[in-house]
């Protein structure tokens, strides 16, 4: 029984194409504006609940840059290029790790939102700053990096590849059943249950001391934590749901061979596959507050710009005529 599926046979390759061609230049653009701002503006950067959110852009911004050049490319010609092993090896690793990360990351930002919000006091002290939020998130990376080396970085993996399908052909993992089991229970399915839960819970939570709490300094800081990890969870039942649930169904009860179950399971594998590369614009959407200002102002500078150059024209034409 295959646990885990590489490859979207019944999504049009010409339409994967052209919905990468155009998300992915925006998606990358996106990425780097946000980072920028969260590295070097001091006030945002040392804000605890942005650096599980900077972790999951650069998660994302490497998927990005490495996964949709290899997809888009194989997508036109049918082919992986460069053609080897090392490529297709970096392809399957980074990939897979990307993903991940994004869900497993996800998942501790929805538990940590409660941690940083109804214990606001005891993080402030550095002991407790360290134990409960630099120690998860480096344990979480280690394990991300540790468990996919360990799945894809194998002679098992080393001696499959096919170059005409995505990932040049992942299924080597179904080779290791256990690892296999555990990628789609924990890394996905786990993940998922806990950051639904715990976001949902959050939500709440927030709804309960809304009447108390609202139009405070500590409501809008406790609205501001909860969108930002909501409108990432939405995005993540939207896209990431669906394959997590046609994977066990299958592992439930073998599907391979029913032609419906092969359609559900290779769009929903390539809205999987989309949710890292869109995952800035929900982090942007959570940040709209701090950043959409810094967003327009560029933006703005050059509408104010443009109308002071037709004013000047205008007057200019003016005092022509009036000269004439």
């Amino acid at each position: 029984m295959s646990l885990v599926h590489a490859v979207h046979d019944y999504v049009p390759s010409q339409a994967q194409y052209i919905i990468l061609l155009i998300i992915m230049p925006l998606a990358v653009a996106c990425n780097l504006f946000i980072l920028y701002h969260l590295l070097t503006d001091k006030n945002l950067r040392k804000e605890l609940h942005n650096h599980v959110i900077i972790a999951i852009l650069f998660s994302s911004l490497q998927f990005n840059l490495i996964h949709a050049p290899f997809s888009i490319n194989l997508f036109r010609t049918g082919s992986v290029w460069p053609r080897s092993i090392i490529a297709c090896s970096i392809w399957r690793f980074t990939a897979y790790t990307g993903c991940n990360a994004n869900d497993v990351f996800l998942a501790w930002a929805a538990i940590e939102r409660h941690i940083l919000i109804y214990h606001s006091n005891l993080m402030k002290q550095p002991r407790y700053q360290i134990l409960f939020h630099y120690v998860p998130l480096a344990l979480l990376l280690v394990y991300l990096i540790g468990f996919n080396a360990a799945c894809f970085l194998t002679p098992t993996c080393f001696t499959s590849y096919n170059f005409n399908v995505v990932f040049c052909d992942a299924s080597c993992l179904n080779a290791v059943p256990f690892m296999a089991t555990w990628y789609l229970m924990v890394n996905q399915l786990v993940a998922a249950i806990i950051a639904i839960v715990f976001s949902l819970a959050l939500w709440l939570r927030v709804i309960y001391q809304r009447k108390r709490a609202k139009g405070t300094v500590e409501w809008r800081r406790l609205n501001k934590l909860t969108t930002q990890v909501l409108v990432i969870t939405v995005l993540f039942i939207v896209l990431e749901m669906p394959y997590a649930i046609t994977c066990t169904i299958n592992y439930l009860k073998n599907m391979n061979e029913s032609i419906i179950f092969g359609y559900g399971n290779s769009i929903s594998l390539f809205l999987c596959y989309i949710m890292p590369i869109i995952m800035p614009f929900a982090c942007l959407l959570g940040l709209h507050k701090e950043l959409w200002p810094r967003l327009m102002k560029p933006i703005n500078h050059l509408l104010k710009r443009n109308e002071k150059e037709k004013s000047s024209v205008v007057a200019t034409e003016q005092l022509s005529i009036t000269k004439k």
